[in-house]
C-alpha cells in the first residue's frame, strides 16, 4: 500500500510538473517581452510628447515674434525684441514636468534645469554627439540618457534657425531619466501583477483539474485493482463515466469488462442465468441477511429425448427458449440458477403459498408456449419440487428437500408440482 501510494503520489507530481511548469515559463516570457515592449512603447511615448514640447515651444516663438534670432549682450534677441525670458519655460514644466532649454550654438542660454544645489545650468553646453547631430547636419536628437548638468535625461533636441536655414542653435526639451523610470516601473509593476494574478489563476484552475483527473485516475486504478482481487460487485464512480474525455472513455471500457466478467464467472453462458458456483454464493448472502425465500428445484421432462430425436441443437433452443421463460416468471421476485444439465434451481423471495401460484403460472407457461425448432414442433413440460421458506434449515439441506420433492414427481409420471408444505415440517 505505501509503494501504491507513492506512486499515486509521484503520478500527481509529474502531472502538476507537466501542466504548471509551462504555465509558469510562459508567464515569465509573457512578462519579460511585455515589459521590453512596454518599454519600448513608452520609450516612443516619451519622445512624442517631447518632440511635441518642442515644436510647440518653436511655434509659440515664430508665431509670437517675427524676425531673425541673435544673441548680443547676453540676451536672445528676435528680431528686434528681447525674449531672454524662462517665464513660458516655467510654465510648461509647471503643467508638463518637463524641462525645456534654448541654447545659442551648443550653450544653454535659457533653461529650467538646475543641479540638486538649485543652481541653473544656464552655460552649460551639449554633448558633442549632440552639436554633430544638430547643430552640423540640422538633424533632430533624441537621447534616452542625455547627461545636462549632471542629470540623466529622456532629452529631444531640435534646431533652431534663422532665414534661409541657417542653425544658429537649439530648443530641448526633456524628463529627467528617474521620473519617467518610476513611471515604467509603476506601469511594469501592474503588467506584472496582472501577469502573475493570471499566472496563478490559470495554475489552480489547472491544478484543480489536475487533481480531479488524478482522483478519477485513481478510482479506476482501485476499481480495476479490486476487480483483479476477484471482487466483481465493485462499482465504478458514475461521475468517472459521465467525464466526456479518454479518461471517461477508459472507465465505461472499465465498466464493461467487469460485467462481461461478471457473466462469464456468475452466469451460464448458454442459458444466461446464474450458474451453480454464482446461487451458493447468492443463497450464502441471503441466508446471512436472513432474508426469507422459498426453493424450487425443477427439471425438463424427457430432455434426452429431445436431444435424441431433434438433435443437440435443438436441446439448446429448448433450454434458452425455458430459460427465457423462467427468467419472465421470476422477474425481481427473485434469481434462477441452472443447475446442471436440464435441471434448474429457481430462488423466490416470496412465502410459500406465494411461491406455489408463480410456479404453477410457470408449469402453465411452459406447457402452453409454442417449441418450434426447424419447422418441427417440440412439447415440452417440466416437473417441480418446492421447499417451504423456512429459515431455521440450511439452504443445502432445503435444496436437497426440494431435489427429494423433484425427484418423486418424476417418478411419478412428471409434469406436477411436489412440494413440502410449511405445516408438514
Amino acid at each position: 500500500m505505501a509503494t501504491q501510494a507513492k506512486k499515486k503520489k509521484s503520478i500527481r507530481k509529474k502531472l502538476l510538473s507537466m501542466v504548471l511548469l509551462p504555465i509558469f515559463l510562459l508567464t515569465m516570457l509573457i512578462t519579460f517581452f511585455g515589459m521590453v515592449l512596454l518599454f519600448q512603447f513608452y520609450s516612443q511615448s516619451i519622445q512624442d510628447e517631447l518632440a511635441s514640447t518642442t515644436s510647440i515651444l518653436m511655434d509659440c516663438l515664430d508665431l509670437t515674434v517675427r524676425g531673425d534670432y541673435s544673441y548680443r549682450d547676453n540676451m536672445l534677441i528676435k528680431g528686434d525684441l528681447n525674449i531672454t525670458d524662462s517665464t513660458m519655460l516655467y510654465r510648461v514644466k509647471e503643467k508638463s514636468q518637463i524641462d525645456t532649454t534654448i541654447f545659442w550654438q551648443d550653450t544653454r542660454i535659457l533653461t529650467t534645469i538646475e543641479d540638486k544645489y538649485g543652481i541653473s545650468a544656464v552655460g552649460t553646453k551639449a554633448s558633442q554627439e549632440v552639436v554633430d547631430a544638430v547643430l552640423k547636419n540640422g538633424n533632430t536628437y533624441f537621447s534616452t540618457s542625455a547627461d545636462v548638468n549632471g542629470m540623466t535625461y529622456f532629452g529631444y533636441y531640435v534646431p533652431l534657425e534663422n532665414s534661409g536655414h541657417d542653425i544658429v542653435g537649439m530648443a530641448f526639451a526633456g524628463k529627467p531619466q528617474k521620473i519617467v523610470f518610476k513611471n515604467i516601473a509603476t506601469i511594469l509593476l501592474w503588467f506584472v501583477l496582472f501577469s502573475l494574478i493570471a499566472g496563478l489563476i490559470a495554475a489552480m484552475m489547472t491544478r484543480g483539474f489536475s487533481s480531479r483527473m488524478v482522483v478519477d485516475i485513481n478510482a479506476i486504478n482501485n476499481f480495476l485493482k479490486s476487480i483483479s482481487e476477484g471482487s466483481l460487485n465493485v462499482v465504478l464512480e458514475e461521475r468517472v463515466e459521465k467525464r466526456n474525455d479518454e479518461l471517461g472513455t477508459i472507465g465505461l471500457y472499465a465498466s464493461n469488462m467487469r460485467n462481461d466478467l461478471k457473466r462469464m464467472i456468475e452466469m451460464d453462458p448458454l442459458t444466461s442465468l446464474y450458474n451453480r458456483r454464482s446461487c451458493n454464493n447468492k443463497l450464502h448472502e441471503l441466508e446471512k441477511e436472513k432474508t426469507p425465500f422459498s426453493i424450487v428445484m425443477c427439471d425438463i421432462d424427457w430432455f434426452k429425448k429431445v436431444n435424441d430425436t431433434y438433435g443437440h441443437d435443438a436441446g439448446d433452443y429448448v433450454l434458452v427458449t425455458v430459460s427465457e421463460i423462467i427468467r419472465n416468471n421470476i422477474k425481481e421476485h427473485g434469481f434462477a440458477s441452472r443447475w446442471g444439465g436440464e435441471e434448474f434451481l429457481l430462488i423466490y423471495k416470496l412465502n410459500f403459498d406465494e411461491t406455489k401460484k408463480f410456479v404453477e403460472q410457470l408449469q402453465q407457461d411452459i406447457r402452453n408456449y409454442n417449441f418450434v425448432y426447424n419447422g418441427k414442433k417440440i412439447n415440452i413440460s417440466m416437473t417441480f419440487g418446492i421447499e417451504s421458506d423456512n429459515t431455521e434449515k440450511s439452504y443445502e439441506v432445503r435444496i436437497k428437500n426440494a431435489d427429494d420433492n423433484l425427484y418423486i414427481g418424476k417418478n411419478n409420471g412428471r409434469d406436477q408440482i411436489i412440494y413440502t408444505k410449511p405445516n408438514a415440517l
